[in-house]
């Protein structure tokens, strides 16, 4: 495995920016096509009880296809609603918190669907109960926001292997993990890889490659680790490199997404940097927070510091210095 710094600190140091506040002006932007929300009776009464007992001046909205979840989370921002949370999966919260960037409304989240990456990344709870909770108990924390030609991602960003794998999936009409995984088997029977140059600030690296990763977190989601010592508030992306490799060693390594230790692999390089070019040899598909794009041969990747305002779990932060730590010693041990 390469990388661009030997340091085998835990890159946690930075600490998070963080602060309390009081919602008067909520606004609920409901996917009904998340994979949970085929209970959505009960849980849009959940939501309404809750509010209404707290006396807040609220509404909710259901999307109604793609795109639609920025253009209601964009004009609550115009409006100065505090708070606009999104009840859906990775695609809906993408569409929210791309239109709240670098404004004060701050963004909830309701997880509801089957990767859940920027919920899971900064440990928000699961359910519907314990998320809506956070309105009373939670804080606002600050986080790093990506941006990859003029779309914008939170967790993480990539060409190549799992971006063609993620357009196929979207399109698709099954949900969920399994289905996920069997069309990655398929997929990876096909897919061609391609040679890129990553054009860095400390110099130019060349591979052909499976996919390049540009991690503002260190998880996809659904507990799959792509860049394990990744933080949402450092300013800095962790860039994962995986160059083209047989199907032996990817159902060898396969597991190591899962125990945070992909990076030990010897067909994966790390990189950190605040920005970069990507140059590709074809035109296509590249994902933000695993929703597809189509772009040219040549993508800017740069990063927009604490320019996302979301509402989070006090308890987070020590989840999050805990697991950073557990990282740090299994490198050190190894």
């Amino acid at each position: 495995m390469a990388t661009a710094t030997e340091n085998r600190e835990p890159q946690n140091t930075v600490s998070p920016k963080i602060e309390k506040r009081t919602f008067h002006r909520v606004r609920f932007v409901v996917n009904p096509r998340s994979g949970l929300l085929q209970w959505k009776k009960p849980i849009l009464k959940i939501i309404n009880d809750f509010v209404a007992e707290r006396g807040m001046d609220w509404d909710i909205i259901m999307t109604t296809g793609p795109g639609h979840g920025r253009e209601l989370a964009a004009e609550a921002r115009e409006q100065n609603y505090d708070l606009v949370v999104a009840v859906g999966g990775d695609g809906t919260v993408n569409e929210c918190g791309s239109a709240l960037v670098g404004s004060e409304t701050c963004l909830g989240i309701i997880p509801m669907g089957s990767g859940n990456g920027l919920a899971r990344g900064l440990h928000i709870p699961m359910g519907i109960r314990r998320p809506l909770g956070l309105l009373d108990s939670g804080v606002v924390r600050k986080i790093d926001a990506g941006r990859i030609e003029d779309a914008h991602f939170f967790v993480t960003a990539g060409i190549g292997f799992d971006a063609e794998l993620g357009d196929e999936f979207n399109r698709s009409k099954v949900r969920g993990p399994v289905p996920y995984f069997f069309l990655g088997v398929k997929r990876f029977f096909v897919y061609e890889p391609q040679r890129v140059v990553l054009h860095l600030p400390d110099g130019d690296v060349e591979r052909r490659v499976l996919l390049v990763t540009v991690a503002n977190m260190k998880q996809y989601g659904a507990g799959a680790i792509i860049a394990p010592k990744a933080r949402p508030d450092d300013g800095m992306f962790d860039i994962c490199v995986i160059r083209e490799l047989g199907i032996l060693p990817a159902v060898v390594y396969l597991p190591r997404l899962f125990t945070g230790n992909i990076d030990k692999a010897p067909f994966v390089e790390l990189y950190r940097a605040s920005s970069l070019v990507i140059e590709r040899e074809r035109e296509g598909v590249f994902h933000c927070d695993g929703e597809a794009f189509h772009g040219g041969k040549r993508l800017k990747v740069d990063i927009l510091p604490n320019s996302l305002n979301v509402l989070v779990s006090p308890e987070s932060f020590w989840l999050e210095r805990s697991a950073a730590y557990e990282s740090a010693e299994v490198s050190m041990t190894e």
